[in-house]
């Protein structure tokens, strides 16, 4: 992906992640079509990090091998210590699907 794809995937996550938050459906947790291997995986975390977060059953699909990356991914291009900090402390259902962003990612002020 490049920066634009990134910027774009950002942009539906963060809008998908404020909107359930105002309206927490658990039917609106389905499995998503048509999306590339990191749309999926990036797309099955926040499913699950929102279940978590709001004592929802988490959806069995989120835990298929097609939602986990075989190669790691640090979207904002991380390099050096800053890498190693993001790998501490990134969400679980995002770490284990080999996928780096900052702890506080959806922390909304």
């Amino acid at each position: 992906m490049n920066r634009d794809d990134y910027k774009n995937l950002w942009d539906k996550v963060i809008h998908f992640v404020d909107e359930f938050r105002r309206n927490p459906k658990p039917e609106s947790l389905q499995e998503a079509d048509d999306l590339s291997a990191i749309e999926g995986a990036f797309y099955a975390g926040v499913v699950e990090l929102l279940a978590k977060e709001h004592n929802i059953p988490v959806p069995e699909w989120v835990f298929d091998k097609k939602y986990y990356l075989s190669e790691p991914l640090f979207p904002n291009g991380l390099k050096g210590d800053s890498r190693i900090y993001t790998a501490l402390e990134a969400p679980l259902a995002f770490k284990t699907r080999n996928i780096y962003i900052g702890a506080n990612t959806f922390n909304r002020c």
